[in-house]
């Protein structure tokens, strides 16, 4: 894809109307919530988990309208976490447990991270067992779902129909909502999240910290790619709210994330959030 792979070089229209496609991966994508419910008649539903929420305070947010189009940092998180040597490394844990292992993404949006993941990884052998999560606020989950059944085989997608995937709703900084998750998808091997971090909004930061605490677990990982050029100061609070709570943070330099997608790592950079495991005693 060489360096023409970024999309702020593109118009209106190949930003947010035309679909996405990136190695195959097509995803479709719109200007704002409005935009998709007048394309397709669809409302927000609660995706693959049902309950009744009385508490709707996400309806008001402004965060679902950015949910709804690409944005380069989840075209370089899912590129990634989709080769080879990375994906063994973050994955350890599930094969050492003789399983296969789970993703959950964060604040999906149109889910091009996951299914960019999904199609590297659930080709490969000895991962037929594989389960990918995506999970947002309830607008944006009808485009998520929508795009993940258009990528899977049976609709003509590169992702196998052994890959299993999940489309729900989770509201960050809700321990409920975490609670509610499936029990196959609660404790995901790898946690996903790309450009999430663009907010001045410290309570936003913070409740992005609290479900990602929640959703690792010892020996995993969470990672996230984040656009610099966005909010660098909002990255440093969430890196250093983990942090001071016994999570190792590595950072990756952008411009090491793919040889195909090259990036400035003035520009973004990819940050692996491991729990460690417990010391014996």
């Amino acid at each position: 894809m060489a360096s023409t792979w970024r999309r702020n070089r593109l118009s209106f229209r190949e930003k947010f109307v035309d679909a996405c496609d990136v190695d195959g991966v097509v995803v479709r994508q719109y200007a704002s919530s409005e935009a998709f419910v007048k394309a397709t008649g669809t409302t927000g539903t609660t995706g693959t988990t049902t309950r009744d929420d009385d508490d709707d305070d996400d309806d008001d947010d402004a965060v679902p309208a950015t949910g709804f189009t690409v944005w380069d940092a989840s075209v370089l998180l899912g590129k990634y976490v989709g080769r080879e040597r990375t994906w063994r490394r973050l994955t350890k844990k599930a094969r050492e447990d003789a399983r296969g292992p789970t993703t959950l993404e964060l604040g999906a949006g149109t889910g091009l991270a996951t299914l960019l993941v999904a199609a590297a990884r659930g080709s490969a052998e000895g991962e037929a067992g594989m389960v990918c999560a995506m999970t947002d606020l309830k607008r944006v989950v009808p485009l998520t779902r929508m795009n993940a059944r258009a990528n899977k085989a049976e609709s003509g997608g590169r992702i196998p129909a052994s890959v299993a995937m999940a489309t729900t709703t989770l509201r960050w900084g809700r321990a409920e909502d975490v609670e509610r998750l499936p029990e196959a998808i609660r404790r995901p091997d790898v946690v996903l999240g790309a450009d999430l971090m663009y907010t001045s909004d410290e309570g936003v930061i913070r409740a992005l910290a609290a479900t990602t605490m929640a959703l690792v677990g010892p020996g995993r990982a969470a990672v996230f790619a984040a656009c610099k050029e966005h909010r660098p100061e909002s990255v440093e609070l969430f890196a250093s709210i983990i942090e001071a709570n016994g999570f190792e943070v590595t950072r990756v330099p952008a411009s090491e994330a793919h040889p195909d997608y090259p990036a400035s790592n003035e520009e973004f950079e990819l940050l692996e959030c491991w729990r460690p495991r417990p010391r014996a005693d």
